[in-house]
């Protein structure tokens, strides 16, 4: 569902990011393509705490498998090292010459001011997340649940839809006693999008391909670790039927700006600059669109 929302958002980034960076990881890459490739690698302060919390309770989950038992202390302290390992790696430059295995922040990138209090905050925002997550029913029946009845946590894995291989990343399943299955997935942003309800309708198809779960005993359930909220969303066959519905139209949507689809071919001609400047401010691609921003001509003029 990423790369949905990316599309919906600008067609000219979702080029960017799954068609002009290609091959950017090769030595002989072109420049242009190699500095969309970095480019495609950024975070923000915002995605960067949220991956933090998501590797951490992804480590703690992992541990608990194989009987090490890590306390909230624990973890946070673990969390801090990621933030502060990040930042550093960002601050000094480092993903412009390794961008996977270094990170790389959008306010490093261009240079945004940031009083040191906003970079507090983005520790408070994972201490946060972390108490929600250790104080949450979900965790206690993840704990009492055998780990044989786990399925992959946080584990990037496919299915095809309709001859179209579909990334997907749950970040915890798991099958209770009575044969019921739990899609959980962790938000570490505002609850309540309808975004949200999509993504994990997603994965209640991705469960029903891989897994063989019966949609009549499947559930899902989005985990928001800011406000301690939770939300239940049904898998039954209404709502599978609505997610194929919505991906089918999605895939189709982005198969008509391709100039071979067969191939997977693209020109960026064909994928338009999206109106809304709002979008263009936190795009991790400005510089390629906008090397003058802020720009005094119109968006729809380019």
């Amino acid at each position: 569902m990423s790369r949905d929302r990316a599309f919906a958002e600008c067609r000219r980034a979702y080029y960017f990011h799954y068609y002009g960076s290609w091959e950017g990881w090769k030595p002989a890459a072109p420049a242009s393509v190699r500095e969309l490739y970095v480019l495609k690698n950024l975070g923000n302060r915002f995605t960067f705490a949220g991956r933090v919390v998501h590797e951490t309770i992804a480590d703690v989950l992992n541990r608990h498998r194989y009987g090490r038992e890590i306390g909230l202390e624990e973890a946070k302290q673990a969390a801090l090292d990621s933030l502060r390992r990040g930042f550093r790696e960002s601050r000094e430059g480092l993903y412009r010459n390794d961008p996977k295995r270094n990170v790389g922040l959008f306010e490093h990138e261009y240079a945004v001011d940031l009083p040191d209090e906003d970079w507090v905050r983005m520790r408070d925002r994972v201490d946060r997340c972390l108490d929600n997550f250790y104080a949450s029913e979900i965790r206690s029946v993840i704990l009492e649940t055998r780990v044989e009845n786990w399925l992959p946590i946080d584990a990037l894995d496919t299915f095809t839809f309709e001859g179209t291989k579909v990334y997907v990343a749950p970040d915890f399943a798991l099958k209770t006693p009575q044969g019921n299955a739990i899609v959980i997935d962790w938000k570490t942003g505002r609850p309540g999008t309808e975004e949200d309800r999509k993504q994990i309708v997603c994965y209640g198809l991705f469960a029903r391909d891989k897994w063989e779960v019966d949609p009549k005993r499947a559930i899902g359930e989005l985990h928001y670790l800011q406000t301690g909220e939770s939300r239940v969303v049904t898998l039954d066959e209404a709502a599978l039927k609505e997610g194929v519905s919505h991906m089918r139209e999605s895939i189709r949507s982005m198969k008509e700006l391709l100039t071979d689809p067969a191939l997977n071919r693209a020109e960026p001609e064909r994928f338009p600059l999206t109106e809304d400047r709002t979008v263009c401010e936190t795009c991790r691609f400005r510089r390629v669109c906008w090397s003058d921003w802020p720009p005094h001509d119109s968006v729809r003029e380019r």
